[in-house]
């Protein structure tokens, strides 16, 4: 049987108001944002098996002493304890007014008569108030991250488009003091986007993340009439020049990475793909008859092809094989589901999740829980492993440039255009909406403009 999750997420402000010594508090809030961190980054939930893994990694990760392994536990032992407190049976319950299955925690969660803890939709009028002076504030709080969720699930949109907006949405709350949801004002939005633009001094595109955040949430969830918002202090547009490696540097940076890592980068310079987009490759949008590669749902939800070089075919076919191997054992295991599917395909085609094509062209070594749904099963591997090793071997390398994934996307344009070719071809190719995104390439090329030479060359 599965273990059931734990869910906690105002840890940080119930751990800020305890009695604990500052250092302990300090102390237990590094250890939980590594653990929580950990169990992000391979999508499982919190819980005593999952403790124990990371126990044991960090373990051999950090080669620990024994008192920093004790230290370890007792953080993640408080996190455990104080989060079954707050789905403790409420005092209704105690003093016999309503049943067990009606009785709801501080948290919102109820208590089956099995002794399991189900969180639910939406609170209900025996919620308790967190044991700290900020309760209330964390009550209505969680109250509307639970109506964003719903909100933004009806309306099918992406899970790194909730984590963002709850983001946004917990930062204002912190910054404005708001109580509940429904009291949000166009003068708080806007007195919080100067505080982004002025003391944060954020890039414009964040700001814009954060406006758009705030008024889906007002306008579509709590469904309040802001008015005119536009009269806020903006942040400044700055355009930056790409990073690019010369073809000499990029040979250089692919003979530091070995094994997947190597193709991974060798597939994404080779077809200048957006690192969300290569990890969320299957089977079936190779074509390696074409040398075609099919992109879909990238950016803006728009399909497109990109090329595929013929020297990655042999390594690919490879690659296939060892894929292939992974999915027929998991094929075995009755307790796995099938590979997830996007929008309705699921309920269309219920054995699609079990078709090889479908799968994953880069599939974890490690099963995972959907956060959604809680389903175990076999995710594609995670953005974070393969950009920390593209950083280490441009490191390596000796390159004097900060190399990242997007880094060799910025190269596959930049030599294209070097080696003539016309710049819409290249818009098509990156699925750029706009020319003049594409243009910003024009400036780094080896030769920029028609072949100028600086006039030192002359003298």
């Amino acid at each position: 049987m599965m273990e059931k999750a734990i869910h906690f997420p105002r840890w940080a402000e119930v751990l800020g108001a305890s009695d604990l010594p500052e250092q302990t508090r300090e102390s237990f809030k590094l250890t939980l944002r590594w653990y929580l961190g950990w169990c992000h980054r391979r999508s499982v939930g919190c819980s005593f098996d999952s403790a124990r893994n990371f126990i044991d990694w960090a373990q051999a990760e950090k080669k620990a002493s024994d008192w920093m392994i004790e230290r370890w536990k007792e953080a993640i032992r408080w996190f455990f304890l104080t989060a079954k407190a707050q789905a403790a049976p409420c005092a209704e319950y105690e003093s016999g007014k309503v049943g067990r299955s009606e009785c709801r925690g501080a948290n919102g969660a109820t208590e089956t008569e099995s002794g399991q803890v189900r969180r639910p939709a939406i609170p209900g009028e025996c919620y308790q108030s967190l044991n700290d002076t900020n309760g209330e504030r964390i009550k209505a709080a969680t109250e509307g991250e639970t109506s964003i969720l719903k909100v933004m699930r009806r309306r099918g949109m992406a899970l790194k488009t909730e984590r963002c907006y709850l983001r946004w949405y917990r930062d204002f709350v912190k910054r404005t003091g708001l109580k509940c949801g429904k009291s949000i004002q166009a003068e708080q939005i806007k007195s919080y986007l100067d505080y982004l633009a002025m003391e944060r001094a954020v890039a414009a595109s964040t700001q814009k993340q954060a406006l758009n955040a705030l008024v889906f949430i007002a306008q579509q969830v709590f469904e309040l009439e802001l008015g005119d918002i536009g009269d806020f202090v903006r942040s400044k547009n700055r355009k930056r020049i790409p990073v690019v490696m010369s073809k000499e540097e990029t040979r250089c940076f692919f003979a530091h990475l070995k094994g997947e890592k190597l193709l991974l980068a060798k597939l994404q310079y080779a077809t200048g793909l957006r690192v969300s987009e290569l990890m969320r490759l299957r089977v079936q949008d190779l074509d390696l008859k074409r040398n075609q590669v099919v992109v879909r749902c990238g950016k803006g939800g728009k399909d497109r092809l990109a090329p595929l070089s013929e020297k990655l075919i042999t390594e690919i076919e490879d690659h296939l094989v060892a894929a292939r191997s992974l999915f027929e054992q998991d094929l075995s295991n009755a307790d796995l589901a099938g590979v997830y599917l996007p929008q309705a395909l699921a309920r269309k085609h219920k054995n699609a999740g079990r078709d090889w094509r479908w799968q994953w062209l880069w599939p974890s070594r490690e099963i995972s829980t959907d956060p959604r749904g809680g389903a175990r099963r076999r995710h594609h591997v995670l953005d974070g492993v393969y950009q920390a090793a593209v950083s280490k071997a441009g490191k390596l390398a000796g390159l004097n440039k900060r190399i990242t994934s997007h880094t060799l996307r910025h190269s596959f344009a930049t030599h294209l255009l070097e080696d003539g070719v016309d710049i819409r071809t290249v818009q098509d190719l990156l699925g750029h909406a706009s020319v003049e995104t594409t243009q910003i390439y024009t400036h780094v090329m080896q030769k920029p403009g028609m072949g100028v030479r600086s006039p030192l060359d002359s003298l």
